[in-house]
């Protein structure tokens, strides 16, 4: 019988196994089953290794059914601990992961022990008779370690399924886990009473197996009701989804007839469930020339799809009535197959999809407004969409305009689908003037009754009126979006939207022409006085016909440039905020000047442009408006607490007579502006095209002047400096400079480039070295020459601070003794800081260095000034000496030569160049001098050859 049992309950195991094993493949989200169906098979292998022990006959097949009774424990118990916490969410995974291994451990040794896990030496068998006569096999032996660690291990994993199934069936009361409850409280009962008998602290037959093998059974049994229950309550929620869903629900046979419908979908065709009868969506007419077939084919043969938005309307089809107006509908078919894979049903989804496209509609309209290239054919385009989408008559957009206070200005009007003229739109006591006192979007119907002083309305015989402002990023208002119709307008609501929409974009556009054209008057004026900047004026010169022609024919035209004399002094002593503030106080006086005969620009810093026009002597009109610009600056102008009388020179340039392209004009404006200050600021002067050539030439200079040292185009020359008694004191070193060009340069046209290029530092500078190293040369060769050599330094040179360390540095690397080096200064160089001057020149002599003041009596010749800089040598300057005659007084000569004998200087007459000039500088005590009379200034080679030949000052 109890064999018979266990059998039996095998047997059921095996038939919940193929059960739930197959509600597991239908339901793979659905763990528990799968967990279940292990369970159940492992349940069945316990069973049939009990079988085996109960009727063994022998230790060998006792053991070998204890083996496999041990093994199905072990898969058992951690299936049913993950069932647990699958069924109730309760528990760790962890514990659940490391007890598994436990129990794979103990499955391990259980097949490695010879006497099974249960027992640690050699069995005995005997038969134990159970109450009802029947005998079964039972083994008697000393239990392992192993086997009480096993038992405490069941004992947990059961204790923790009870503990958590109580926790569930206090929350829901639930029969299903009331049933599983009971199962795992008799599955922990038995267990517990299988290990007392284990242990042989209990002598009855082994119960686990018999309440294992039931407990599926019972398990199984609530895990069906618990499926049925909720198979019942998803069919309710169905049900209950498919009635509240907003979108029309219609299930259909594969044949295409209607089973059942929802509310939404009588709502939207009008129809009842019992009109339906006889229908077949498959055979409908309407769907076939609508061009739906295809897709409801394609769905009713078992593929989901969607089917277009298509337009239905009452007429089309007398035996479906169809909706009760006009209405754009699109479905979705979604087929239903069973478990054999085939359609049992098809559910069709519609949705009215008629606002959308309405929507969609008025989207493309925009779009075809927003496409407009010019910004006045936007505004158009849009007004003339915007009455089309809401059928109104007309339409308007609307903006403030700082000339009206109270009104609109129109930037478009739409009236019966045209573009008519600009109009007007009254604020006070009107329907606009309401909606932006409001803020906010209104519709406002019988708008004559309630704004009657609303002449545009009243002429329009407008019933309805709508309209929202338009607002700018931050809030502000730019004007109005508006529309109104002779008849009540519909789809309010929708209306709102959509003019919302328009809204926005009408803003935005308003806000990018803005800031266009902000951004193009910051670009194309000053950002200090606001006058028309360079920029600007290109443009205006471009768009002088004829800017690169000569035709006489065209309107001729003046540039005057206006420079303002002396404007970097009062910048630099009161600072730049009072300068900016006289810039803005010149802007407005000029204007005034200008008034509207001529354009006025600002090029920046302190030049100001005026362009202007004439078609007769316009010569005689620039040098008109040039007076009056000199007029009007000499006049004071108010600074704040301070007054200014502020020059200014004039450049005029005439084009296109005189002129090529925008650039050539304002070069030639500039030329002449640089002839003005040259003559002394505060003139007027005219461009001529001699004064190109003169900038032709300078820049030819200038380039040549970059090479011409790499290019070694730069020689010195000698001129002998003679004393009375000692014959050869000296000899001056002279540049010269030969262009590949241009032959040879004099000295008075291409220093001053260099000076004002900065060219001349490093001219200076390979001077002082070459005449260095001719010195050291000279030294070498033992040449008869005794002398210094006289370098002229310009005011530049001198100025660099470190000056004096590049002299030092010349004649230490050219080991040239410091006495044989003078420097040639004019008084320019020395007066512009006295201070620095003298600490320059005093270590200048410290080192040994000469110093002579060149060109003396041509500049300041200041006593004062000459007492206190340490010199050597004076130069009288050769215009001086040029004057010299024999019958003539010469009180200034006279007096230099005292002034340098008094003060002990060395005097020095350059320019002597006749007997006659050598005879009267004796008379007058000269004792040094340098000229023509004596050489010229001679190559290296021709002055080492003179000082062979031997000179000297012929006595009086």
């Amino acid at each position: 019988m109890v064999v018979f049992s266990l059998l039996i309950l095998s047997g059921m195991c095996v038939m919940a196994a193929v059960l739930h094993g197959l509600a597991a493949l239908r339901r793979p989200f659905d763990r528990t089953q799968s967990i279940f169906a292990g369970m159940c098979l492992a349940i069945v292998g316990y069973g049939i290794s009990q079988v085996v022990c109960f009727t063994a006959n022998d230790v060998p097949t006792y053991l070998a059914g204890l083996k496999s009774n041990f093994l199905s424990i072990c898969i058992f118990i951690p299936l049913y601990g993950y069932f647990i916490r699958c069924y109730t969410g309760k528990g760790s995974l962890k514990v659940l992961h490391v007890v598994s291994l436990c129990f794979a451990g103990l499955a391990v040794l259980n097949f490695w022990q010879t006497n099974s896990l249960q027992f640690d030496s050699a069995i005995r068998l005997q038969q134990f008779k159970l109450p009802w006569s029947e005998s079964v096999t039972l083994a008697t032996g000393k239990i392992s370690l192993a086997l009480q660690f096993g038992i405490l291990l069941v004992v947990g994993v059961l204790s923790y399924g009870v503990y958590a199934l109580v926790s569930v069936w206090q929350r829901d009361h639930s029969g299903t886990v009331a049933a599983m409850l009971l199962a795992g409280i008799l599955f922990l009962m038995s267990t517990v009473q299988g290990g007392l008998v284990r242990l042989g602290l209990l002598d009855f037959i082994h119960l686990p197996p018999f309440v294992f093998m039931l407990m599926p059974v019972i398990m199984g049994t609530a895990l069906d009701r618990e499926s049925t229950r909720r198979l019942r309550a998803s069919e309710r929620r169905f049900r209950s989804l498919v009635e509240q869903s907003p979108f029309s629900i219609q299930v259909l046979t594969p044949q295409g007839e209607t089973i059942q419908v929802n509310r939404a979908w009588e709502q939207l065709w009008g129809l009842a469930p019992e009109d339906m009868v006889g229908y077949s969506l498959l055979e409908d007419p309407q769907l076939t020339e609508k061009g739906a077939m295809p897709y409801l084919r394609r769905g009713f043969g078992g593929e989901a799809t969607e089917v277009p938005a298509l337009v239905y309307n009452p007429a089309d089809d007398p035996q479906l009535k169809g909706p009760p107006r006009d209405r754009w509908v699109g479905a979705y078919v979604y087929p239903i197959k069973d478990g054999d894979g085939r359609i049992s049903d098809v559910i069709l989804v519609h949705q009215d999809v008629t606002d959308k496209k309405r929507t969609d509609d008025a989207i493309q309209l925009v779009a075809a407004a927003v496409s407009s290239s010019a910004n006045d054919e936007f505004f158009e385009q849009l007004v003339i969409n915007l009455a089309l989408v809401f059928g109104a008559s007309d339409a308007f957009i609307a903006v403030k305009d700082p000339k009206l206070e109270h009104a609109l200005r129109t930037l478009a009007y739409s009236a019966n689908g045209r573009v008519v003229g600009e109009r007007l739109i009254p604020l006070i006591g009107s329907a606009a003037g309401e909606v932006l006192r409001q803020g906010k979007e209104m519709c406002i119907h019988d708008v004559q009754r309630r704004f009657p002083q609303d002449s545009l309305l009243s002429d329009l015989g407008a019933v309805d009126f709508v309209a929202t402002p338009l607002r700018g990023s931050k809030g502000e208002v730019l004007g109005l979006l508006a529309l109104s119709d002779t008849r009540p307008l519909t789809h309010i609501e929708q209306n709102m939207r959509i003019l919302e929409i328009f809204a926005a974009r009408v803003a935005s556009e308003l806000q990018r022409q803005q800031a266009e054209a902000h951004i193009r008057h910051m670009a194309y004026h000053d950002y200090l006085t606001g006058l028309p900047n360079r920029a600007q004026l290109h443009e205006w010169l471009s768009g002088v016909g004829g800017v690169d022609s000569a035709e006489q024919n065209l309107p001729k035209n003046a540039l005057l440039l206006i420079d303002l004399d002396h404007f970097k002094t009062i910048n630099d002593a009161l600072g730049h905020e009072v300068g900016d503030e006289l810039l803005k106080a010149v802007a407005n006086r000029l204007q005034t000047i200008v008034a509207s005969e001529a354009r006025l620009a600002r090029l920046g810093g302190d030049e100001f442009v005026i362009m202007l026009s004439s078609d007769t002597d316009i010569q005689s009109r620039a040098f008109a408006m040039a007076a009056r610009v000199m007029a009007g600056l000499s006049q004071l102008l108010d600074v704040g607490e301070r007054s200014f009388s502020v020059g200014a020179s004039i450049g005029v340039a005439l084009f296109p007579t005189e002129g090529g392209t925008e650039a050539d004009i304002l070069r030639h404006a500039d030329l002449a502006l640089y002839e003005a200050k040259k003559s002394g600021r505060g003139a007027v002067n005219l461009f001529k095209a001699s004064l190109q050539t003169a900038v032709a030439n300078r820049l030819q200079l200038e380039e040549g002047l970059r090479n011409a040292l790499g290019n070694q185009e730069l020689k010195l020359r000698f001129q002998p400096q003679l004393g009375r008694r000692e014959g050869v004191a000296g000899a001056e070193v002279l540049l010269r400079w030969k262009h590949p060009q241009l032959g040879y340069v004099p000295p008075v046209d291409f220093i001053p480039v260099a000076e004002e290029t900065g060219g001349i530092h490093a001219i200076g500078s390979w001077v002082l070295n070459e005449a260095c190293r001719h010195l050291s040369d000279w030294v070498r060769a033992a040449v008869p020459f005794d002398g210094h050599l006289s370098i002229n330094v310009s005011a530049w040179q001198f100025s660099r601070p470190d000056f004096v360390e590049q002299v030092r540095d010349a004649l230490l690397e050219h080991a040239v003794p410091p006495h044989r080096l003078m420097l040639e200064l004019t008084e320019s160089a020395l007066l512009y800081d006295l201070q620095e001057t003298i600490e320059k020149l005093q270590a200048l002599r410290s080192h040994g260095v000469g110093v002579a003041l060149d060109d003396f009596g041509t500049g300041y010749s200041s006593l004062a000034y000459l007492r206190d800089l340490p010199l050597d040598q004076l130069k009288i300057d050769k215009s001086f000496i040029a004057e010299l005659g024999d019958e003539t007084e010469h009180p200034l000569v006279e007096s230099i030569i005292d002034i340098g004998r008094n003060m002990g200087l060395v005097v020095m007459a350059e320019g002597v160049e006749t007997e006659a000039h050598c005879q009267r500088l004796i008379e007058l005590g000269c004792e040094y001098f340098q000229g023509y009379f004596f050489a010229r200034p001679l190559t290296e080679e021709d002055f080492l050859s003179w000082l062979d030949e031997g000179h000297v000052v012929a006595p009086v």
